[in-house]
């Protein structure tokens, strides 16, 4: 966007012939493109139940509407006949997170990680976290591999979160560990408004006293349909729609052995799709924690289950 100052000046840009014609005749909108879920979820706590019948500005593919009906339907935010459970989706839509990152919040009581499971999602919501000056890169990359653990990025932000609590909330110490300090001063506050919303719904305040395994089978529980196995390849491979990812240049996993398993908050597309925010997990967890969406096939591997909603 430009300025709105008289004195501002415009900018023309120049493609080339071959470019131009290898463009787009129009954007995407993005009601096409986007994750519908979170749209779907507050409609129908709106109270409009045929969503597939509703006027939308820029109307879906039919197939992203069932996909995000299908998702609402694994998470328990609603029922066999598409209609918002009481009290998971009622609750799930009070959030102002997606439909994947409430049912975790929603769950790590029960899971005995709220503490946890609260400041991830709050991490989760703030981008660059880590800061990369161009003429400091293999510094900043040196201090931020003191944070990073091999299950991670989401157990990678806990870390960083918790350091700067020590650490007084210290925009010093934030300096020297190439860390955003308002960042790190933001998630706070969206912390504290998660933790008001889960007060409010009486999620127990546990912790999980050191387990990881604890946290990362309560994310399972959320972000279950974001799961991928590594392909031989060395790429990733979704289990639901067996689409091509990568691990995200930013991931602390990037680089390093690749975990047979993953689950992912979302991808993004560039020249290829690449996960963002990686968590390595076990296969054994999905079809445990998400036994209506996965299925153990005969020969030991894990195949996915079409979701219905009717």
């Amino acid at each position: 966007r430009f300025p709105n100052a008289d004195h501002s000046l415009p900018y023309l840009m120049f493609v080339s012939e071959e470019d131009f014609e290898k463009l787009p005749a129009s954007t995407v909108p993005e009601m096409q493109r986007s994750n519908l879920a979170p749209v779907i979820l507050q409609l129908k706590a709106l109270g409009i139940d045929n969503v597939l019948r509703f006027s939308f500005l820029s109307p879906p593919p039919a197939q992203t509407m069932v996909q995000a009906l299908e998702l609402l339907y694994a998470l328990g935010g609603l029922d066999q006949y598409g209609r918002l459970t009481d009290p998971m989706g009622v609750r799930m839509a009070e959030f102002p997170l997606t439909p994947m990152f409430a049912k975790m919040l929603l769950e790590s009581g029960n899971f005995g990680c709220s503490k946890e499971i609260v400041t991830i999602a709050a991490m989760m919501q703030i981008q660059n976290i880590f800061v990369v000056p161009p003429n400091q890169k293999k510094v900043a990359a040196r201090e931020h591999r003191k944070f990073a653990v091999a299950e991670g990025d989401h157990l990678t932000m806990l870390n960083v979160y918790e350091a700067f609590i020590k650490h007084q909330k210290s925009s010093q110490w934030c300096q020297e560990h190439f860390l955003n300090y308002k960042g790190l001063l933001r998630a706070m506050t969206v912390r504290e408004q998660l933790r008001r919303l889960m007060n409010k719904f009486k999620v127990p305040r546990t912790s999980s006293e050191g387990d990881p395994d604890v946290i990362l089978r309560c994310i399972v529980s959320g972000f279950f349909a974001n799961a991928a196995r590594i392909h031989h390849s060395g790429s990733y491979r979704t289990l639901r729609d067996d689409l091509e990812l990568h691990i995200h240049p930013n991931s602390v996993l990037y680089g390093e052995k690749p975990p047979k398993w993953v689950v992912f908050n979302e991808v993004v597309q560039t020249s290829k799709y690449y996960m963002r925010d990686v968590t390595a997990v076990e296969s054994s967890w999905l079809v445990e924690l998400a036994p209506h969406f996965y299925k153990q096939a005969k020969h030991g591997s894990l195949a996915s289950k079409r979701s219905r909603v009717l």
